[in-house]
């Protein structure tokens, strides 16, 4: 699990790991570095957008009826980024605004609850400035359904996955493995296969900052 995956690393059980943003951002203020983070479509930065059934009557400017189906509770498109958007960017308290929220506990359940009428909206990843990939995203968890939805709006970016290093490892030797992996072939397939990425690249200090404050903190 995440909860286990944070432990081990903040132990010292485990030298380093592959992590979700919100490990990510949690580990990071604790001393822990995030050496590099994936890059995909060319950039190492992703969102969210908040989706509805395409020509639904659905607006954020009226939100007491709406629904919410969203992913998990540990989600960072699939809940954390939508919901930080409506209180930030839409003075929306989802807790107290919205009629109600569900976690389906995958992209797939959430978008199907909108589909069979369950929901009014849910999040699912995106990159700003890039409606395919909202498409791209929808296609993947609906196959042949991404064209029955369509975005509300779409959220600020933060960075990635990426790979964190704890106190006692060596994160210039981890580092220094990840950054090669795209100049051979094994390291290519890796990368397509095990990472869905292009590449890694260095991650600066402190990138994860824009997570803070809604990364869980009980993991």
């Amino acid at each position: 699990t995440y909860q286990a995956l944070t432990r081990n690393l903040l132990s010292g059980a485990v030298d380093a790991a592959h992590a979700p943003p919100f490990v990510c951002a949690q580990l990071e203020p604790q001393g822990l570095t995030v050496v590099v983070r994936a890059v995909r479509h060319g950039r190492a930065t992703y969102g969210a957008a908040i989706v509805k059934c395409a020509g639904a009557d659905v607006s954020l400017a009226h939100p007491k009826p709406l629904r919410a189906a969203w992913v998990d509770p540990q989600s960072v498109a699939g809940y954390l980024l939508p919901v930080a958007h409506l209180r930030t960017s839409r003075r929306i308290d989802p807790d107290r605004h919205l009629a109600s929220q569900t976690f389906y506990g995958s992209y797939p359940a959430a978008l199907r609850a909108l589909l069979d009428g369950k929901a009014d909206l849910a999040g699912v990843h995106a990159q700003k400035g890039r409606p395919d990939s909202i498409l791209e995203a929808l296609e993947t968890h609906l196959p042949g359904e991404a064209r029955l939805f369509e975005a509300l709006e779409v959220t600020a970016e933060v960075p990635g996955d990426g790979v964190v290093v704890g106190k006692g490892a060596d994160a210039k030797a981890v580092k220094a493995v990840f950054l090669h992996l795209e100049k051979e072939a094994l390291g290519r397939r890796l990368l397509a296969e095990l990472f869905h990425a292009e590449r890694f690249e260095a991650c600066p200090p402190a990138s994860y900052r824009a997570l803070y404050a809604v990364a869980p903190r009980d993991l």
